[in-house]
């Protein structure tokens, strides 16, 4: 009988922040990885678009993978599958929205290699090399997430993907607790759990309380709506379509991604367009204001975003009015909380009632609370405990919860990004690590941004830059011209004609000391103004602005 050999589960994201999901199964030298998304910048990551999974491992292994499996369709799992197939090109498995979604991000992309795309059916299983695979359908903020059962000759593995446990979702597609508990039965070596929510107490409110809230906003608003929410929140536009419909009220869409996701939806049948509800937003000035609700992109307070450009009034179409009412009905994603607070202040300031979740009730989650946690982990009954999806705060609550239900301390790993994390039916540890790159996508450009880039750029965000200028005659050991001074994005300083003064007496002064011991090298010459004028600079002006000087004139040859 043939040596049962160990499973290798390595998140290459996911496991040190909220995003960038991906995790890597490999058994018997075949791989399927689950999960390919993005993480998106904090504040201190000026220029920075988005961050995606370090793909090196992946590369190194492409001969090995079988299968990418998406277990729902979020720009966390999803994002950054065009990425990846700049690297591989391996069959794409997800349920038919995630499908539907994913040929969007590799249209956008303008991909070139053709993706085989496989539908999943949840009541049907996939065999997968050593792997077979088990689909359980789960409630989330977008529909059409599963959650796997992996089964292999040493165990069963459980992955939750995003869930919550909605028991009248609005797609009426309940979470198929059977399916789990049956795997719980059978025996699950491992449980992989999402740790999104796990800081928070008894049970994730369910969709519906949204609608109702939603209702309640829109019966006593005295002017137009403008709602922004996630563009792929499928089930909150549902409802935000109902409503208005309800009331009689027309909608009109603003924002590329989100009128993307309502033709994908609706033609796939997971959103239901009520009858003459839909107008163009080229429409909103023939019906009277009370009528009208316009569903909006900019829940996040991103720069482009429909919503956005409305608060700083350069939007085409729509001028916010004194009397509007505008609900953020989303909650903010880590790094973003500033944005959307600066948003909700222009809005204020423009004449808008503005709600959100903080204080209005116009969001729920859709990831797994406290008492949610816990099922998850009675139907399963795991051995081992891995959690996974969220920051160290987060996995290390969710452990809490894990062992409070009574599974040893010993057998809850939590693992960090590019762990190697070794399993066999009595064992499970973390033997080695990738120790992964933080790679950014920059624009169009993706690398690893050094550290220095970024400090660069944050000093040019809140310091600016100069750019001196100074002529050399070498072979006279003089100088041929007064230095010049190019100042860009620098606040205001007072004295600023006395400091640049005494600053190009520092140049002269540096020019002739380099000269007089024998610096003559141009690169040597500028790196020793620049070190001389930062220190003079800071202690003048309090400021720290980038320096780059040029030296320029006739070669000393």
């Amino acid at each position: 009988m043939a040596k049962k050999t160990s499973l290798k589960l390595i998140p290459l994201g996911g496991l040190s922040g909220i995003g960038k999901n991906m995790m890597v199964f490999e058994k018997d030298n075949q791989i399927i990885i689950v999960d390919c998304g993005i993480m998106f910048p904090d504040d201190d990551m000026p220029g920075i678009d988005f961050i995606i999974p370090d793909f090196s491992y992946v590369k190194k292994n492409k001969s090995k993978i079988k299968a990418i499996i998406l277990t729902h369709g979020h720009e966390d799992h999803i994002g950054g599958l065009p990425f990846l197939f700049k690297e591989i090109n391996v069959p794409v498995f997800g349920t038919r929205l995630t499908i539907g979604l994913a040929k969007v991000k590799f249209d956008n992309s303008q991909n070139v290699i053709p993706v085989k795309y496989n539908e999943i059916n949840p009541d049907k299983p996939l065999d997968i090399g050593p792997f077979h695979i088990d689909f359980f359908r789960v409630n989330h903020s977008v529909p059409d997430g599963v959650g796997l059962i992996i089964k292999t000759d040493i165990g069963t593995i459980v992955h939750t993907g995003d869930f919550k446990f909605d028991h009248a979702p609005i797609d009426n597609r309940v979470t198929q607790f059977s399916k789990i508990a049956r795997a719980g039965q059978e025996g699950v070596l491992a449980l992989l759990c999402d740790s999104t929510n796990a800081e928070e107490a008894g049970f994730t409110l369910p969709e519906r309380d949204v609608g109702k809230t939603l209702l309640e906003k829109f019966e006593k608003a005295v002017g137009r709506i403008i709602v922004a929410t996630f563009s792929s929140h499928i089930h909150r536009i549902q409802q935000v379509l109902d409503v208005a419909n309800k009331l009689e009220k027309k909608v009109a869409i603003s924002g590329k991604s989100i009128l993307r996701t309502i033709r994908i939806s609706a033609e796939l049948g997971y959103l239901k367009i009520p009858e003459d509800t839909i107008v163009p937003i080229t429409r909103i000035d023939e019906f009277p204001i009370k009528k009208i609700v316009i569903l909006s992109t900019g829940s996040q307070g991103e720069p482009l975003s429909a919503l956005n450009r409305m608060a700083l009034g350069e939007h085409k179409r729509v001028s916010i009015m004194k009397g509007d009412m505008v609900i953020i009905s989303a909650s903010p994603i880590p790094g973003n909380e500033r944005a959307i607070s600066n948003t909700i202040n222009r809005l204020i300031k423009q004449g808008a009632d503005v709600f959100y979740e903080s204080i209005a009730g116009v969001h729920v989650s859709g990831h797994a609370a406290q008492e949610e946690i816990k099922i998850m982990i009675n139907l399963t009954n795991p051995k081992y405990f891995i959690p996974i999806h969220g920051e160290d705060k987060h996995r290390v609550q969710n452990a809490r919860i894990a062992e409070s239900m009574g599974i040893n301390e010993k057998n809850i790993i939590i693992a960090e990004d590019g762990d190697i994390i070794k399993m066999n039916s009595d064992l499970c540890r973390v033997s080695n690590n990738l120790h992964p790159q933080t790679i950014y996508i920059d624009g169009v450009g993706m690398g690893n941004i050094e550290d220095m880039v970024l400090k660069d750029r944050k000093i040019l965000s809140r310091n600016g830059i100069i750019f001196i200028v100074v002529g050399i005659d070498y072979a006279g050991r003089r100088i041929l011209c007064e230095p010049d001074f190019i100042l860009k994005g620098i606040i205001y300083i007072e004295n600023l004609t006395e400091i640049l003064d005494d600053s190009k007496k520092i140049i002269k002064n540096s020019v002739k000391t380099c000269f007089d011991n024998n610096m003559a090298d141009r690169k040597m010459i500028e790196d020793f103004i620049n070190d001389r004028l930062e220190k003079f600079i800071f202690k003048k002006a309090r400021i720290r602005p980038i320096l780059i000087t040029k030296v320029i004139g006739p070669d000393k040859h």
